[in-house]
């Protein structure tokens, strides 16, 4: 029997790619880069992982006569192979360790503000129509409506920034209550502070930042990439030719960061 280096190289990758996953989903640190309803292909995708190793495992040992002569040959190429094979073998493996060196070397962090004004922050993607608007009220715009007090939480968070945004003259002088980061946005007319939160469809590739302006933020103490409980009215200011919704802040109470600080829509 002799030692297969390159099958062996093989066989660990494989067991790694199925531990770091395993390991994530212990933690429950999966949740911060893919979409709750896809956790459970990535738990499949660590079975096949570790299916893959233990296929792979015999091919580490072979018998002597089903050899070539390897005396000369290193862990990455032999003399009686095709020439550039070595090559090839390296890229190959050096590409598919990426991820496994970036998941278990490099630390990771949740989408702050630095994050969003890199990607930009939605506040609103309609020009003013308000007639429209009116007419195009769906039950969603008339329970929010009748209700005191808007709260943007988890339940109900992508719908209801969705309708505001839409028809911010709609909600105008309605309470709202929302957490969020704090975050300066410079893109603006004049540097705005803004509360924003993450939005993540499928996983934190496609994930987008939307948020409200504050209007009186120069009156509290709000640092930015700092987590905080807003509550406020909402208004209308116009920027770039488009109505959007801003919030005159009456209270702010700083907050811990949410164990999971993404929306998944």
């Amino acid at each position: 029997m002799t030692l297969q280096k390159r099958q062996a190289i093989k066989a660990i990758i494989l067991l790694l790619f199925a531990s770091f996953i395993f390991i994530l989903h212990q933690s429950g640190d999966m949740k911060h880069f893919i979409h709750p309803n896809y956790l459970h292909f990535s738990q499949f995708a660590s079975v096949i992982f570790l299916i893959l190793f233990f296929f792979q495992v015999p091919r580490i040992f072979r018998p002597l006569e089903a050899e070539y002569d390897h005396s000369l040959c290193g862990p990455w190429g032999c003399q009686h192979e095709e020439e550039g094979s070595s090559l090839k073998m390296i890229l190959s493996i050096g590409i598919i360790s990426i991820p496994l060196l970036t998941g278990f070397m490099m630390p990771y962090k949740t989408f702050g503000a630095e994050e969003a004004l890199k990607r930009g922050i939605q506040y609103s993607g309609l020009d003013h129509q308000l007639s429209s608007g009116i007419e195009l009220a769906t039950g969603c715009i008339k329970s929010l409506m009748t209700q005191p007090l808007i709260r943007l939480d988890h339940t109900g968070f992508t719908e209801y920034m969705g309708m505001i945004s839409e028809y911010p003259e709609v909600f105008e002088g309605k309470e709202i209550e929302i957490e969020g980061f704090i975050a300066e946005d410079q893109f603006m007319s004049k540097r705005e502070k803004v509360i924003a939160r993450f939005q993540v469809t499928h996983c934190v590739a496609d994930a987008h930042a939307s948020g409200f302006i504050l209007e009186n933020s120069d009156e509290f103490d709000l640092m930015n990439n700092t987590w905080v409980r807003i509550k406020g009215t909402l208004k209308v200011k116009e920027e770039n030719q488009q109505y959007i919704p801003v919030i005159n802040v009456k209270a702010v109470e700083n907050i811990d960061t949410p164990q999971n600080p993404y929306i998944f829509s």
